[in-house]
């Protein structure tokens, strides 16, 4: 009895120290920070469109290289970069009447839609008024942005290492753990939020901002997110 009873208290010891063992022994701990930095844009982008028709091909042409010529130079007239005049889309297509019971060619449309970068965002009722009154009667949309979008990320990336550091410590002291070490950093990637205004400009809208000397679009915040995963070394009290 008494031999059984002393292979318990062994046995028992043994368990005990094993337990004591595995409190001290490294563990790791594995978090994501996430950080979004916000500023206030320096720059818009205005996408409009042109659309014309004309019996012929090469009458469509001479229209559309018409208008196009003339933005373009009033853009420029007024400090746009040449540079920052860019065609998105350009094209043409045939047209049809379809009354009767065969289709009839009548004409030919084009189009041509070209993004336009403001670097002063004070620009932009200038930029439409131009636009619209060169004979783009389509604006498709508006977008604000930021030039110096890399410095924000990576004021950003910084923050979302604090985050995830704060967080480990955080957790590791809920389990009685302290933090020994960085065992690894990972960049999950950021996303980037530029301000979108979605519009489309009729001939009603166009005359309305003629008569009151502006869009009155107001622009928000440009938003940048950058997320990381960290595993942290952890110890044992």
């Amino acid at each position: 009895m008494k031999k059984m009873i002393a292979m318990v208290l062994a046995l028992t010891m043994t368990l005990t120290a094993a337990f004591a063992l595995a409190e001290t022994e490294d563990a790791s701990i594995t978090v994501q920070g996430t950080a979004t930095v916000t500023a206030e844009p320096d720059m818009v982008s205005v996408t409009a469109n042109a659309s014309i028709t004309d019996p012929s091909v090469s009458g469509a042409q001479e229209k559309m290289n018409a208008i196009i010529a003339e933005v373009t130079g009033k853009l420029i007239e007024l400090g746009v970069k040449e540079e920052d005049i860019v065609t998105q889309n350009y094209s043409y297509y045939p047209t049809y009447n379809y009354e009767g019971e065969t289709r009839t060619l009548t004409g030919y449309q084009a189009n041509h839609t070209l993004e336009i970068t403001c670097r002063d965002v004070e620009m932009l009722d200038s930029v439409v008024g131009v636009v619209t009154d060169s004979g783009m009667s389509e604006i498709y949309g508006i977008q604000y942005d930021i030039s110096e979008r890399s410095a924000l990320y990576q004021d950003a990336l910084a923050l979302a290492i604090e985050s995830a550091q704060a967080k480990a410590v955080k957790m590791a002291e809920a389990s009685d753990m302290t933090i020994t070490g960085l065992e690894e950093l990972r960049e999950n990637g950021g996303y980037d939020a530029g301000v979108v205004v979605n519009t489309a400009m009729d001939d009603a809208v166009m005359s309305a901002r003629a008569e009151s000397g502006g869009t009155g679009i107001r622009a928000g915040s440009v938003s940048v997110t950058a997320n990381v995963t960290a595993v942290y070394e952890a110890k044992g009290e």
